[in-house]
Parts: structure tokens; C-alpha cells; sequence
């Protein structure tokens, strides 16, 4: 009988534990409300569809916000350090890779538009793509957000309600330290 209430009490202190891994706790369809998204979009989702992309180095999960005006729908995407993340190739080394690496194009191919730099979001954030398949990009600590948001195709609007989401998700993301002093 004691051998089930020490495992019950191991289990529960697990749960409980500051010390769990950061992707261990965490939904990533929390980061955004109903009425968030509505007061943006102008249409309430009527779905919330979580997923998970391999991602190597680091997990890559995602919610859809799916509204019943489709084309208004929201997609979130986090890349989360692993709990074994070594600091050499988890999100933030990838975030550097895709937005700073000084990589040169083979000759003929056609050229893409550089990120936009986004200002006052999050560590560093950049708009990528166009008006029909862009996507805001925002670094924060050792994790980021892609996030994407239908509607008319305008850029500038798309930014600018982008922007107005990414804001509540920087509150709502689990703090996560780079290993760093400071």
C-alpha cells in the first residue's frame, strides 16, 4: 500500500515540478482567446487544431484558429527548445540561420523579397512573403512565433493584424532562459 501512495506522490510531483522540461508544458492553443481573435479577424473560431512538425533540432508546435469565414482563419506556430537542447541548434541558432545568415543565391535563380523588420515585438521579429502567404516572424528569449493571419490581401493591414495577435501571444509564452547569466 505505501509503494502505491510513494508512486501516486511521484507522479503528482512530476506534474507539479518547475523543473520539467519547458515543451513538456504547454498547449499552443492557449496563446490566443476567442474574443482575440475576433476583436482582429472580425469572425470567432470555431475550431482550434493543435499540431506538431518535426523540426530536429527543436519542437515545432502549432494551433489553427479555423473560423467559420475561412479565408480568417489564424495560424501559430512556436519553436520551442528541447529539454536537451545543447544551445548550438535549437530556435534561436535557427532564427539566426533564416533571418541572419549572409547566404548568397545561385545566379539565375529568381530573387526573393528580404524579410521586413518589424519593430517592437518581441527580441526581433520580421514580416516574410507576401500579402497572400506571408507570415509574421517573432524571436523572444530562446523560442519563436511564426504567425499568419487570412483576410483581405493588403500587407500592410495583414502586418498590422498580425502584429495586434503576436502581441498577446508574447504574453502568454512560457519563459524560457537561454542558459545565459545575466
Amino acid at each position: 500500500m505505501n509503494l502505491f501512495f510513494l508512486t501516486v506522490f511521484a507522479f503528482i510531483s512530476l506534474g507539479t515540478d518547475s523543473g520539467v522540461a519547458p515543451e513538456k508544458q504547454w498547449d499552443p492553443c492557449s496563446l490566443l482567446t476567442k474574443s482575440e481573435i475576433q476583436a482582429v479577424q472580425g469572425h470567432v473560431p470555431s475550431h482550434k487544431i493543435p499540431s506538431e512538425q518535426p523540426a530536429g533540432s527543436f519542437r515545432f508546435t502549432q494551433c489553427f484558429y479555423r473560423t467559420q469565414e475561412y479565408t480568417s482563419s489564424v495560424s501559430v506556430a512556436v519553436g520551442i527548445p528541447l529539454a536537451t537542447d545543447n544551445k548550438r541548434a535549437g530556435p534561436r541558432q535557427y532564427w539566426q540561420q533564416q533571418f541572419h545568415a549572409q547566404v548568397k543565391g545561385a545566379p539565375g535563380r529568381k530573387k526573393k523579397e528580404p524579410p521586413k523588420p518589424i519593430a517592437g515585438l518581441g527580441d526581433e521579429a520580421f514580416w516574410v512573403g507576401d500579402p497572400i502567404s506571408g507570415a509574421l516572424y517573432v524571436l523572444k528569449g530562446e523560442m519563436f512565433v511564426r504567425l499568419s493571419v487570412g483576410g483581405p490581401p493588403d500587407e500592410t493591414q495583414k502586418i498590422n493584424r498580425a502584429r495586434a495577435l503576436a502581441s498577446h501571444i508574447l504574453k502568454r509564452l512560457p519563459a524560457i532562459r537561454s542558459g545565459k547569466s545575466g
